[in-house]
């Protein structure tokens, strides 16, 4: 599936609908902190609901790279690396740079 980013609505209803399911908790849980604040800082508002915005759009552009992503992410954190080259191998190829 592929969309651009105009095709994402920037609010908080629209950017909440397009996130895949995998999301949906950890955007759920973001609004509680920054409205329970002593102060409501809107530059915070605005900064959460970008951030979403941009991984709803990355997400909606390519779902299937998106969820090919995220099970590589929990392979990693469970020590069940993904196979691939070493680190210490690339950087051998490169000399050491990144």
């Amino acid at each position: 599936m592929r969309t651009d980013q105009a095709a994402i609505e920037r609010t908080f209803i629209a950017v909440r609908t397009a996130l895949p399911a995998v999301n949906s908790a950890a955007f759920d849980a973001e609004p509680a902190r920054i409205t329970h604040a002593p102060v409501l800082d809107p530059a915070a508002l605005n900064d959460f609901l970008t951030g979403w915005w941009r991984i709803a759009t990355r997400a909606a552009q390519d779902s299937e790279d998106w969820q090919f992503m995220h099970t590589e992410a929990e392979q990693i954190r469970s020590d069940q690396c993904p196979p691939g080259t070493p680190l210490t191998e690339i950087l051998a190829r490169r000399g050491g740079r990144m």
